[in-house]
């Protein structure tokens, strides 16, 4: 029988007050180590009058940005050295970089008075008597403590600015798509002339030497305010050209209707060189980087020999709504006119290149006719909106026509055409199979994901992103059986790391598997040309995979991966672009069966949660590396996610936790699967997806909420103990886990997480349940408004398939007082699912 998924109608009726408490005594780093701590104080202090020295000297005034590096066992919220030492009325954190580093304001002064709190701590291990333990403990002072850490103490350099040579930056400046201007981030915004009245004469002058500067290098250039000053990163765009009207900044924001058109890139290497000798080293910078190009994820197309016939597409019935899907491409051919409902033209005939967003499209419209549904597993038939905005990028100068100023005019094109898309059709679910030039870094969210966040956040809508692919000579071999052969094969590959913005927080990357029936390469094993996370560290990337087609093509299939070109002629293909149509359809299936605006946490959440890892990356070797590959793994059919057998039941718990606010939401297990003594059996798994605030400025750290969800059992003495382990938890690992490794292993800061476990024998001693969520804010962090949304996720079920668990927990829900409804109807009786 089929048992369609619930969610829970009163989750209001489950918050409570948050409990208070956690984070533990001061630790002492250095117990019983007093002459190492006395040379480490010596050399903290030393570093301060090294830097003191250096921002005293200062040209551009005494303030600079210091990096606070911790020890790898001190990333811990509660060793922060923020309380005693860097405290926020003396040295201001201002960001962040890789995991544990903290970029606080300094300045002669404020550095003092650091140093004379370090100065205070003791070099001996104080002990004191814990009663708990019935033991003597170390009792370190808040200085020693704070002190012991941190690793060391840096100045930010021009060594951490920028990793191009003046070289390498004019070649690729000059190619035309770049917008040939570099891509500046500040430590702080500058506020407009009419305001510097109001800074203290420090900052003034930090600011009045930054803008003079421009003007005494005596060239012509153009200096613009970026987009993304909005979402509290400071960025400029700083092009050199040969105007000859010398330095012009327009600090205050520009649309882009109102742009000029641009002067001639300026290539002069000497120019190049003293505009980036000034940038590096002057303190207000923090960041020099290259503009990225757009680029397809896809080879280009051969016609295959299997399949040589025009495809017979499917009639769509005007009659009756269809599931509506948004192409972020370079157009559609009218092969598919039938299906496409709108278009977003501002791309002139002569520059669309329409075969990659038609191949997409044809997947989306009748993809199943043409390869099945093990390939493409939801019904034919997709109402598309063509975004066309990416003109021809093998005509030369087709891009800069239309963006003269680069990518961030690119993305505000993007923006316009997703807005009107909702605002007119109602479309959330969009496919962007482009990619950014640019690879993900560890420690750092890039400006391009901080735009298309925005844009998924502003319009309620989720972007399906291909995770990019690898260049052809960077191609790894095939996946082979072996699962020792394949770690030595990913071991030795290189340059296959993600692309931007596939490392977005608010939007679905997607990898590619290979096709089934194919001969020339191992069925959903990862693709040899789809590249992998994490990504940023805190946070696992890609989150799907689907089938991509083969990069060894077969002598009749081709890639095994089948749509059509521009005249209707079915072609084969492969690329990461043609995985994520095929999750960005079932997306869209799903937001069609439900009723009203389903969240946007619900939907990718449906999506993870019944995510399968492929057969080939299940062996237990492959778990450290799998999820680099392919994330959570590969969705099924919406209809298969919306319903399950009577074995098992799915609970959608869909609400915003607030500030001082915890989620306990009590139940019994399911009685058919209850034993003697209380030992509780099947299997359960919990996903948990959020959409915490985000702040780039604080590179790997830039989540600053960590909402996180547990299932527990209740114990003999009325605790409640932990039972899922996370998806990628490792074969073994230290317990008490450190924070470094709840951030790489159980996603801790991730918006998206995944538990399970399955007890075959049953487990505990009570059939009392609780799915408890909580939330942990970044140290200095304020919890929003409004909250933080999100979705949990609880299937549980007989991994025997016998036992009638659907109808068992329906019914002791309803007995004490939670009221359920099937997902597909819900909104009729809620206003959040």
């Amino acid at each position: 029988m089929a048992s369609p998924i619930q969610i829970v109608l009163n989750p209001d009726n489950y918050e409570e007050a948050r409990e208070a408490g956690g984070g533990g005594g001061r630790k002492d780093f250095f117990a019983h180590r007093d002459r190492e701590f006395g040379a480490h104080k010596a050399a903290l202090i030393e570093q301060i009058d090294a830097i003191s020295g250096i921002l005293s000297a200062q040209a551009q005034g005494p303030i600079g940005y210091v990096k606070v590096i911790l020890k790898r066992d001190a990333w811990a919220k509660s060793h922060r050295p923020v309380g005693a030492l860097f405290r926020s009325d003396r040295a201001p954190l201002v960001g962040g970089g890789d995991l544990g580093v903290m970029l606080v304001e300094g300045r002669p002064s404020a550095l003092a008075q650091v140093k004379a709190e370090i100065a205070k701590a003791e070099t001996q291990t104080r002990m004191r008597y814990d009663e708990k333990k019935g033991k003597e403990v170390p009792n370190p002072s808040a200085q020693k403590s704070e002190a012991g850490a941190i690793d060391r103490i840096e100045l930010y350099g021009a060594s951490d600015k920028r990793s191009f040579s003046v070289e390498e930056a004019v070649a690729w400046l000059a190619n035309p798509m770049t917008g040939s201007g570099y891509q500046v981030e500040l430590f702080d915004v500058l506020p407009p002339r009419a305001e510097w009245d109001r800074l203290d004469p420090a900052h003034r002058r930090l600011v009045e030497s930054f803008v003079a500067g421009f003007n005494a290098l005596e060239q012509s250039l153009s200096v613009e305010r970026l987009p993304n000053w909005r979402q509290r990163l400071p960025m400029l765009s700083v092009r050199l050209d040969r105007a000859g009207d010398g330095a012009v900044l327009r600090l205050t924001s520009v649309s882009s209707k109102e742009r000029r058109e641009l002067a001639p890139f300026d290539p002069n290497v000497q120019h190049h060189s003293r505009l980036l000798a000034f940038l590096d080293t002057h303190p207000l910078v923090r960041r020099i980087e290259l503009p990225g190009i757009v680029v397809r994820s896809a080879r280009p197309a051969t016609p295959s020999r299997a399949r040589p016939d025009h495809a017979i597409m499917p009639v769509r019935d005007s009659r009756r709504t269809h599931p509506r899907l948004g192409i972020i491409d370079g157009g559609i051919s009218s092969a598919l006119s039938d299906w496409v409902i709108d278009r977003w033209d501002v791309l002139a005939d002569e520059d669309m290149d329409l075969s990659h967003g038609t191949f997409i499209g044809g997947l989306a419209v009748a993809g199943a006719g043409m390869n099945g549904a093990g390939t493409c597993p939801e019904p034919d038939g997709a109402e598309l909106v063509d975004v066309a905005v990416f003109p021809n990028e093998q005509k030369a100068g087709a891009f800069a026509s239309y963006y003269s100023g680069g990518l961030p005019q690119f993305f505000d094109e993007m923006d316009a055409a997703v807005a009107d898309a909702r605002a007119r059709h109602g479309v959330r679910v969009f496919n962007m199979s482009l990619n950014i030039l640019q690879p993900a870094a560890p420690d750092r969210y890039s400006p391009h994901a901080v735009r298309l966040d925005q844009i998924a956040e502003e319009n309620n809508a989720v972007v399906f992103i291909s995770a990019g692919n690898i260049q052809p000579q960077d191609l790894r071999p095939e996946w082979p059986a072996d699962a020792a052969t394949a770690l030595s094969n990913l071991a030795l590959a290189r340059n296959d790391g993600l692309l931007t913005p596939a490392e977005s927080a608010r939007n679905v990357a997607v990898a590619a598997l290979n096709p089934s029936g194919h001969s020339g390469c191992l069925p959903f094993a990862p693709a040899r040309f789809s590249r992998r996370g994490p990504g940023l560290r805190s946070g696992g990337k890609p989150d799907l995979a689907h089938i991509g087609g083969a990069g060894t093509q077969h002598a009749t299939l081709g890639h095994g991966l089948f749509s059509i070109l521009p005249d209707g002629t079915v072609i084969d293909g492969c690329g990461t672009s043609y995985a994520s149509p095929l999750v960005a359809k079932t997306a869209a299936v799903l937001d069609h069966a439900i009723e009203g605006e389903v969240s946007r946490e619900t939907l990718i959440g449906l999506l993870v949660h019944h995510a399968e890892i492929p057969e080939p990356l299940r062996p237990k070797m492959l778990a450290p590396v799998a999820r680099h590959l392919v994330g959570f793994g590969m969705p099924p059919s919406a209809e298969r996610i919306l319903e399950t057998g009577d074995h098992s039941i799915t609970l959608v718990f869909a609400s915003r936790i607030q500030h001082g606010q915890q989620i306990n939401f009590r139940f019994p297990w399911p009685a058919s699967l209850v034993g003697p003594g209380g030992k509780c059996r099947g299997r359960a798994k919990l996903t948990l997806v959020s959409t915490p605030p985000l702040d780039a400025r604080f590179g790997s750290e830039f989540v600053r909420v960590n909402v996180n969800a547990v299932l527990q059992q209740e114990q003999d003495e009325g605790k409640w103990k932990g039972r899922l382990d996370p998806l990628y938890l490792p074969s073994s690992r230290e317990s008490p886990a450190v924070e470094a490794e709840l951030i790489e292993h159980d996603l801790k800061w991730s918006p998206v997480k995944v538990h399970a476990k399955t007890f075959p024998q049953g487990v505990g001693p009570s059939s009392n349940w609780r799915l408890f969520v909580e939330y942990l804010t970044r140290a200095g962090e304020v919890m929003p408004e409004g909250g933080v949304p999100f979705t949990a996720i609880l299937t549980i079920s007989d991994p025997e398939a016998e036992k009638p668990v659907f109808n068992d927990m329906r019914q002791s829900l309803q007995a004490i007082g939670t009221q359920i409804a099937d997902i597909r109807t819900a909104a009729r009786i809620t206003p959040r699912v």
